[in-house]
Parts: structure tokens; sequence; C-alpha cells
């Protein structure tokens, strides 16, 4: 999986609410926080707002609630747009929602909308469309992947376990251009869980005339935000962003076009960019050490964690513990981050990274607090194999790692395949690398041994990475299943939502557990290394949720 949520029913108190609330411009009753609306002023615009990027992944769908993967998730920010958007800091700002009023006990949540958004084909974008798409996510027959995002919404699991109508969620169009929405629990972040694809719009008429053809192309999909989406066929590797001369705040929009193209090679990357025809291009390995003085250098980190997941349903020799152990410690996470990357990525110590999310009360990094899982010991790793080959009864292994097909995860694949070889008699790994959207439904539909997977963040909560651990999130694969871990998890989210150091040590417990048995095997928390043109101002650069926002970019004379 590859982005993730906040915790369906997460509450930190509601004097943390009203702080986080705060931090982001608004408060309990009418709110007319800081919004998404951009200005040109001041800023030396060159006449040719063009702009082409290269990004690692196709697009997988145009359709917010179906969309699983982090590149699309980027790709829908810039030509769609909810109730609020995330700012440079990953704050979310209102931006549909001009008026957000927020009941006393946090429960019940009013969106005053512009009145000025438009659809692409020209229709109001109106309170109607929040309710349709809401009431569609959470429709058993949608089978949406992130419909359990929605479960602090009165009557949500109810209804996705099939025991009440879509039409009974707690949202209401209280008229064209209001809308109430009712929680079972007071949600600290939900409204930066409205900054996040599955919480947008969908206007009805459209996607009931496009049938099963909405959203497989950019002729099949409506635009609401600052570009429109064209010359996406479905399959292809290039399109592009054109600006949306009706979105409502098109005159502080500069770029113009935004095309984009699909390089998985980091040659090919570095050459369009060095003749002139890549403005933006991602690197890594040798070349990303090579540029590290190139004055369009530039390090992103990600909270995100790549790791391997196993079949625990299909692959009955992963449930030995000591196998998994011994895959674990042979694997130099140093090593792997700084010489096989060398992208600015972080070797993994854990699930939860260093420098995300701190103690509300004490000011600890969970990281700090949780300590250090994962060390490097051939030796042991070696025993623990030939122990486990022991309990297995078996002289040879042979399992099948999954990878995505661009550069990089090309290199983890290689290497973990080859320190595992190497090192572990009778051990056979077959790596394949295939497109992201195919390594994903490979992992939904369990077909594979081992992935090479990991799990980004859509907000700054340690749940928003742990979640991954529960055996009832859509993207454990697998799954790896510990009903301590599960019950930890639950309980940090309902029964101890509002103590925080309990909730706290829940978060701390789970990990813990999932880690000493290694359910996962971390490997490093992600960064990119990006070549981007000096003159490409204003690009906003999130670690958490979509990735980038070309909204208030321009490119400078």
């Amino acid at each position: 999986m590859e982005i993730n949520k906040q915790g369906a029913s997460l509450s930190i108190g509601l004097a943390l609410i009203a702080a986080v609330l705060a931090a982001c411009g608004g408060s309990n009753g009418d709110t007319k926080s800081t919004n998404a609306e951009g200005s040109n002023e001041g800023k030396n615009h060159a006449s040719d707002q063009t702009i082409s990027v290269g990004v690692l992944n196709e697009l997988s769908t145009g359709d917010t609630l179906l969309v699983s993967d982090i590149g699309t998730n980027t790709a829908m920010n810039q030509y769609l747009e909810g109730l609020y958007r995330l700012d440079e800091d990953n704050q979310p700002v209102p931006a549909l929602a001009e008026e957000t009023n927020i009941s006393e006990d946090g429960l019940t949540y009013t969106f005053k909308l512009r009145e000025d958004a438009k659809w692409s084909n020209g229709d109001p974008v109106t309170a109607h469309d929040f309710v349709y798409a809401w009431r569609q996510a959470v429709n058993p027959e949608k089978a949406a992947p992130y419909s359990y995002m929605f479960t602090s919404v009165v009557n949500a699991e109810e209804i996705i376990n099939g025991e009440m109508k879509p039409e009974e969620l707690g949202i209401e169009a209280v008229d064209d251009y209001e809308l109430k929405v009712e929680l079972n629990v007071p949600v600290s972040y939900f409204l930066g869980e409205m900054a996040f694809m599955p919480f947008f719009p969908q206007n009805q008429t459209f996607v009931e005339e496009m049938g099963s053809n909405y959203g497989t192309s950019s002729d099949t999909t409506l635009s609401n935000g600052p570009f429109i989406l064209t010359g996406w066929d479905g399959t292809n590797q290039a399109w592009s962003y054109e600006k949306n001369s009706d979105y409502w705040d098109a005159e502080n929009v500069a770029l113009e076009s935004i095309d984009v193209q699909v390089i998985k090679e980091v040659s090919t990357a570095l050459n369009l960019f060095e003749s002139g025809g890549l403005d933006d291009a991602i690197l890594s390995g040798e070349i990303a050490k090579q540029y590290v003085d190139h004055e369009a250098y530039v390090v992103e980190p990600e909270a995100r964690t790549n790791f391997l997941q196993f079949n625990y349903t299909d692959v009955p020799m992963i449930s030995n513990e000591k196998l998994r152990e011994a895959f674990s410690l042979v694997l130099n996470r140093e090593e792997l981050a700084n010489t096989i990357l060398g992208n600015g990525s972080l070797p993994a110590k854990a699930l939860v990274p260093h420098d995300f999310v701190t103690n509300p009360v004490t000011g600890n990094d969970f990281a700090d607090d949780a300590g250090d899982f994962l060390t490097y010991d051939t030796e042991k790793a070696k025993q623990l194999y030939k122990e486990a080959k022991e309990e297995l009864g078996v002289d040879t292994i042979e399992l099948a790692l999954l990878a995505d097909d661009d550069e990089t995860s090309k290199l983890v694949g290689q290497y973990v395949q080859g320190e595992l070889q190497n090192n572990f008699d009778g051990l056979t790994i077959n790596l394949t690398n295939v497109p992201k959207n195919n390594r994903i439904e490979k992992g939904q539909s369990g077909d594979f041994d081992i992935i090479l997977g990991g799990w980004g963040a859509i907000l700054p909560d340690a749940i928003n990475l742990l979640d991954i651990m529960n055996s009832e999130t859509t993207f454990n694969n697998g799954p790896y299943k510990n009903e301590k871990v599960d019950q930890l998890l639950n309980d940090a989210e309902t029964i101890n939502a509002n103590d925080i150091e309990a909730r706290w040590k829940d978060m701390l417990d789970a990990q813990a557990i999932m880690l000493k048995e290694k359910g996962f095997i971390p490997l490093y928390h992600t960064a990119e290394v990006h070549l981007r043109n000096p003159k490409l101002k204003g690009v906003e650069v999130h670690s958490v949720s979509s990735r980038y926002d070309y909204r208030n970019a321009y490119v400078e004379e």
C-alpha cells in the first residue's frame, strides 16, 4: 500500500482538537481560516509558463475512490480539489470550504462551500457532490480500498458491513452549498483527512453517464482543481495538466501547462534534464551521489517506510519466526541507504521514523521512545537460518520477491536478493519487477511470497504509519496478524484516544511486538533526490499525502 490514513476513530481529546484547529487557523464556531488562495504579486514571471516533469510510475485510476498509490494521489492533487488542501507546512487550509463550523463536542462539522467552484464541464461543485462521493466510498458494492477511513462518520461502519444503506451515512447537504457531517467520536485530524482524495467530491451525473468507463482516461474524468488532466488514455506514460481557466482562484495560478513523463531509468531522466527536456528529474544510486553539489540538487524526505512484507496465508514457511529474523539480521541497512540508494533515504531502526511525530505532553520523539529494533549481525543470522531449516525440515528454500520496476526499486530488490542468497546456503530468491500498479494488485490478491513494499503517511501521527500492522487494514497484504497488536492499535483509537500517555504507550507496544517477531521487515525511510530547474519556484513539497502541489508554482524570468 502506498498511502495511509489517520485512524478511523482517532481522537486525542477535545483540548488537543482545539490546539490542532488553532494550528490550522480554525476553532470551534465559525471559522474563516487562511485559505488556499494564492498570489502572484511580487513574482517575476517568465513569459513561458510551461514545464516538464518526470515521475516514476503510471497513473492507476482517475476515480478518487479507487486510488491506492502515492503517484496517482499526487497527480489528482493537481486537477482536483476537496474541502481542504495541505499548505507548505503539511497543515490543512480551506479550499472548497469557505467557512467551517465545528460543534463544541467535536462531533458535528458544517462546511459552507464556495459558490464559485466549477467542474470542468461547467457544472457547479455543490454539497451534493460530496454526499454522493462519500456514500459511494462506504458502499460495499464499490469496494473502495479506503472505505475504512470513513468509520468515524455516523453509520459508516454499519454500511460498510452491509447492515445499513449508504443513504444513512452521517453526511447531509443542508442546501447546495452547505454540507454537514456527523461523527461518532471527535477526530483531531479530521480536517487533514479532508485533503485526501477519498474525501473529495464526485459529479454524480457525470459518473453515471460514464458508467464503467468513469476514471479510465482523461476524457472520462472531470477536474475541479487548478489544472485539468489531459492526454491520459488509461495506460500511457505521458499526460499533461493544463491550467483550468474556470478554477475559482485561476488568476493566481501561473503555470499554463505541466507535461508529465513516466521515466523509470535514472540515466534517461538525467539526460533529459541536462538537455532541457525536463525541469524536474528524479535521481538515485551512483548518479544521485555524483550530483550532490549541483545547483539544481534537492533532497526531499518522505514520511514513508519501505519494508519486506510476507504472504503468511499461502507460504507456510514464512510463519517461521527464525527465518524472518535471519532475513532481517543479514541486511545492512546503513549500506543500503547510504551506498546503494544514496538519495537521502535513512536506514530504518523501526517502522516510525525519527522527526515524524512527538509526544504532545513530553515532547519526546516517537522513534527515540521506541528505541532500535533492527540490527545487522550476519553470524547470528546464519545460525538462525540453519535452525529455521531444521525446524522446517528442508535443505533448500525458494521464494519469490516482487518489487516495482523503477530503478530505485530494482536496486533495492537486487540488494536484498544478493544479500540473502550470498549468506544463506540453499536459498534461492527469484526477483520479479513489475509496474507499481501491478505490484499493488498482486499484493491485494495474495499473488506473492515476499513483497518489497512501503507505507506512507497522510497525516503527522504515529498511528498513521502503524495501522499497516492491523490485520484488518486493506493493505496489510499477507496478512500479518497478531491479536495483541490489533487490540493495542484499536485501544489507541478508541478507549485510550483521549488519554495521551496511554495512547502513546499503546502505539509503542504495538510496534515493539511486530518488530520483535519481524511481522514486517523495515528497510529504510524514503527520500528522493531531484534535479529541479532553479527557475522553477513555488513548488510545494509534502512529506505526507500528495508529494507535490504546483498550484502556486511558477517559472521565474
